[in-house]
């Protein structure tokens, strides 16, 4: 009839049965197997117990201090909040006179008020809340409104030195302040925040009417590498901590190794133009290294055309190992032309800058 017995059949069952587990059984021996012939928890431990450059420590021994924003943050959040997003006009201009060579500032677009914003910025300190989790969205949307209070701020100063006000200076400190209101923040968008800031007002200040505030000289001497290079040890102490949690690898410590390695060879540095290895944990970082070491000769263009408005001889050396400054009476120049990639809009290192 073709029909097998109920026991033959019941037999073929538990044959399939038992050839199920044992195979589940050996692949979960096999895994198992595998993940400790990767595993390498005393690699990944000795990754952690290395020294970074500048007296930054080991990750291992970084604290992690909890604070929650004070209530002018709080305030300032909100009224970034009030202001026009994503206002195409404003960024255009600041942009714009960021990019441009010319002293002459262009006719600025309609402006939103932010006299509520300057009066807060200049009026005591702003503290942000410490958050360290990698990318958290409370961060990101406080980056957010710290850089649409800065382009704002930006704008006015703009608006205000075309009409010879030199008020424009207080626009630019408001700026100032809130990029030091990011000193210490952990994470790295933050400092990238602290470091578009800055570069912000520097691109604009060789515009703005004359003398030149005694702040601007404290913008000038301040180098935003340190803070970043703070940022990145924290985003690799993130990394490694979740991976020796979960699965700690050669794989890990070799990456961690190599972000260390990548901040020693930061930090001795002396050139503008940097080409450094690509991060291996996280977003690539080697169009934030460029924008931080152009900023050296960046700062160096503004206070030599200031200079030059003042009637003043330039500073032809450089800080920059691999440039040097020049001025033929109308133009300043630096040796060579340091290339940052989209969307970065930094400002020339070609002034054309006439004598008072």
């Amino acid at each position: 009839s073709g029909i097998l017995p109920a026991a033959t059949l019941h037999s073929a069952t538990m044959k399939k049965a038992l050839i199920v587990v044992a195979a589940i059984v050996g692949s979960l021996g096999l895994i198992f197997w595998i993940a400790t012939w990767f595993r390498a928890d005393e690699a990944v431990a000795t990754s952690a117990s290395r020294p970074w450059p500048g007296g930054m420590g080991t990750l291992d021994s970084l604290e992690r201090v909890e604070r929650q924003a004070n209530e002018a943050a709080v305030k300032l959040k909100a009224l970034a909040d009030a202001l026009p997003q994503e206002n195409e006009a404003v960024t255009r201009f600041v942009e714009g006179e960021m990019t441009r060579n010319e002293l002459m500032i262009e006719q600025p677009p309609a402006i939103p008020d932010v006299t509520s914003i300057l009066e807060l910025l200049l009026d005591g300190p702003v503290v942000w809340a410490h958050r360290y989790e990698i990318g958290d969205s409370a961060t990101s949307a406080n980056r957010g409104a710290q850089m649409t209070v800065a382009r704002a701020l930006i704008a006015s100063a703009l608006a205000k030195a075309r009409a010879g006000d030199p008020a424009a200076w207080e626009d630019l400190r408001a700026v100032w302040n809130l990029a030091r209101s990011l000193d210490g923040q952990p994470q790295m968008m933050e400092q990238t925040a602290a470091l578009s800031m800055v570069r912000m007002i520097n691109a604009v200040a060789w515009k703005m009417p004359l003398p030149a505030p005694e702040w601007l000289g404290d913008l000038q001497q301040r180098d935003m590498l340190p803070q970043l290079l703070r940022a990145y040890q924290h985003q690799t102490a993130s990394y490694w901590e979740d991976g020796a949690r979960m699965f700690p690898t050669k794989w890990l410590a070799d990456s961690v190794e190599h972000d260390r390695q990548i901040a020693e060879t930061l930090f001795n540095l002396t050139s503008c133009d940097v080409d450094v290895p690509m991060n291996k944990l996280a977003t690539d970082l080697r169009s934030v290294w460029r924008r931080a070491f152009r900023y050296r000769a960046e700062r160096e263009a503004t206070a030599n055309a200031l200079r030059i408005r003042e009637g003043k001889p330039i500073e032809t050396t450089s800080r920059c190992s691999d440039g040097e400054w020049a001025f033929d009476g109308t133009t300043l120049r630096f040796s060579r032309e340091i290339a940052t990639p989209s969307p970065d809009a930094p400002m020339p290192l070609v002034l054309r800058v006439a004598q008072p």
